[in-house]
């Protein structure tokens, strides 16, 4: 099914900066974002996407816009243009907001020093895969960064 970024999503304002949210509803297994590798950075920053273990890139938007959550309703998987798509981990209403886990692309995360995603279940900060990948592994199968699949448990 083709995704037509920001037609299927909206980007807008929220208290944690912007945000992206759907446009439609989308179903579990649905792509809901294709991210795009606009360059690759020399260091990781707050807003960059570990891609492999030495190489960090800006993503274009929506998907660089794409807030973090401890319990996300969609999941990465990476694509043929270098990047991340961003799936449904669940069915997701219209004006829900998109979110996913940072720490399933971060081998260490800097990205959130405490985080506002309200979660039941929110781990207060983003410490990376290094730090939990069993539960990471367990809790999103496939959708989790291709290079963090090959760290033993």
């Amino acid at each position: 099914m083709k995704v037509k970024s920001l037609s299927d999503v909206k980007i807008e304002i929220t208290d944690k900066g912007r945000g992206v949210f759907a446009n439609r509803n989308f179903r579990e297994g649905e792509k809901v974002v294709i991210g795009h590798r606009v360059q690759n950075l020399p260091e990781r920053t707050n807003h960059s996407f570990q891609i492999d273990i030495d190489l960090h890139i800006e993503l274009d938007e929506p998907g660089r816009l794409i807030n973090h959550s401890c319990s996300p309703n969609t999941g990465i998987r990476n694509n043929e243009f270098g990047a991340y798509d961003f799936v449904a981990l669940i069915d997701i209403n219209e004006g829900s907001e998109i979110t996913w886990d940072y720490e399933t692309t971060e081998y260490i995360s800097i990205a959130i020093p405490e985080c506002c995603c309200g979660a039941s279940n929110c781990r207060v900060k983003t410490l990376g895969f290094k730090f939990r990948s069993t539960q990471l592994r367990k809790k999103y199968g496939i959708f989790i960064a291709d290079y963090l699949k090959d760290f033993s448990i």
